[in-house]
């Protein structure tokens, strides 16, 4: 426990920071994935899908509680 104490001590100086290796897309490059929120666009249709058939499945139980919907 007081070797965590001691690292979070250290100043920023003391340490070199870890240079990360980001591979960032290139304009015009085919291999390049367009992302949107970090997903692939087969993810963001099911997301879709599913947000559509929750607003159906509640839109129609709306209908039925408020009796404009008689089945």
């Amino acid at each position: 426990m007081p070797d965590l104490l001691d690292e979070l001590r250290q100043s920023p100086q003391d340490s070199e920071p870890e240079q990360a290796a980001v591979d960032f897309p290139v304009e015009g490059d085919e291999t390049a994935e367009k992302r949107f929120l970090g997903m692939t666009a087969v993810e963001r249709m099911f997301i879709t899908m599913f947000i559509f058939l929750v607003v159906l499945v509640l839109g129609a139980a709306m209908l039925l509680a408020t009796g404009r919907l008689v089945v």
